[in-house]
């Protein structure tokens, strides 16, 4: 029987007179890569701020490992086990590939030498090794999402929610990201990420999630999601 390690129900966020998110749900099955799509507006970020604890919602509930985080900030979160990527680059831009993955693991209580040998290993896991004293001012954008992506894992999360981690890539590019979020599976981290790129989403989702205006219109395997007449008509046309 498979675990849902995630459950937001009826989620509500509004700005103002806008709603971002108006009873929206999903839920996230341990070991699985779950994923969140939907137009420009549809409050696929709202949502993963919601989850993560950077934003409180009006009303609803997050469930995670079956503990209400409702309520809680994102470093309590973290600490749960739930990492995040940002769609925009969020790393520190003056310090090098290595300082900012480890970045993730100071509040770690490890020793030095266990330290390193961890982000190493992430960095190896990346594929990164290679640029680990280049200063991320001059990687690629491939590379700095991939550097990202690593800060996450050294808070050793259970939930990996990753924000447009596709976005704004060559086609290569797609690709190398797509095979390290199947080897995130393959590892046993659970996923829900977010993206436009319908390709790659649906390659890499077990299951996926159609938002629009701040609620849900379906969920299914890519395969429902694709033969699905009203996500055709909101998001794919």
């Amino acid at each position: 029987m498979t675990t849902r390690i995630l459950e937001a129900e009826n989620i509500k966020v509004s700005f103002g007179g806008l709603k971002a998110l108006d009873g929206a749900s999903l839920y996230v099955e341990e070991g699985k890569v779950f994923s969140l799509i939907g137009p420009n507006g549809a409050g696929k970020t709202t949502f993963f701020n919601v989850i993560a604890g950077s934003l409180r919602p009006n009303s609803g509930k997050i469930r995670f490992m079956g503990q209400d985080i409702t309520s809680l900030k994102s470093h309590e979160i973290c600490k749960k086990g739930i990492a995040r990527t940002f769609q925009l680059k969020n790393a520190f831009l003056n310090l090098n590939v290595f300082e900012n993955v480890k970045a993730g693991l100071l509040k770690s209580k490890i020793d030095k030498t266990a330290m390193r040998e961890r982000v190493f290993e992430i960095l190896e896991f990346l594929d990164i090794g290679e640029i680990a004293e280049k200063t991320v001012s001059e990687i690629t954008p491939l590379e700095a999402k991939f550097v990202e992506l690593g800060r996450a894992l050294a808070t050793n999360p259970k939930l990996v929610l990753l924000d447009e981690l596709i976005g704004g890539l060559l086609p290569s590019e797609t690709e190398q990201i797509c095979t390290i979020v199947e080897k995130l599976r393959e590892r046993g981290y659970s996923v829900l990420q977010i993206g436009h790129e319908i390709k790659p989403i649906m390659r890499t989702s077990d299951r996926v999630f159609v938002q629009d205006q701040g609620r849900k219109v379906a969920d299914g395997t890519p395969e429902e999601i694709r033969r699905n007449e009203e996500v055709i008509s909101c998001y794919l046309e």
